[in-house]
């Protein structure tokens, strides 16, 4: 199944409000959207608020955005993942 990269920019949000968000997330996944496969999110802080970079396991794209839709959450962009290069299996 193809892997997705997602951007988010979540604005100047809490940490509570990141942790209901992601609990609303991860409950519409299990319950409605169970093709998708939430691996993980990194969340940085940037100018204006946090972003998120989440890891997504999904048939396509429109699923993806079907699933934020109904979370309440922004999809910046979607990138389908080409590869994950990891360091050890570089020798």
């Amino acid at each position: 199944m193809p892997r997705y990269v997602i951007h988010r920019d979540l604005g100047d949000i809490t940490d509570a409000q990141l942790d209901a968000a992601a609990k609303e997330s991860e409950r519409l996944r299990l319950s409605d959207f169970p093709e998708i496969g939430w691996e993980h999110s990194h969340v940085v802080r940037v100018p204006g608020g946090l972003r998120s970079y989440c890891i997504y396991s999904a048939p396509d794209e429109q699923t993806i955005r079907a699933h934020a839709a109904r979370a309440g959450l922004p999809v910046d962009h979607i990138r389908e993942i080409h590869v994950d290069i990891v360091p050890d299996l570089l020798s």
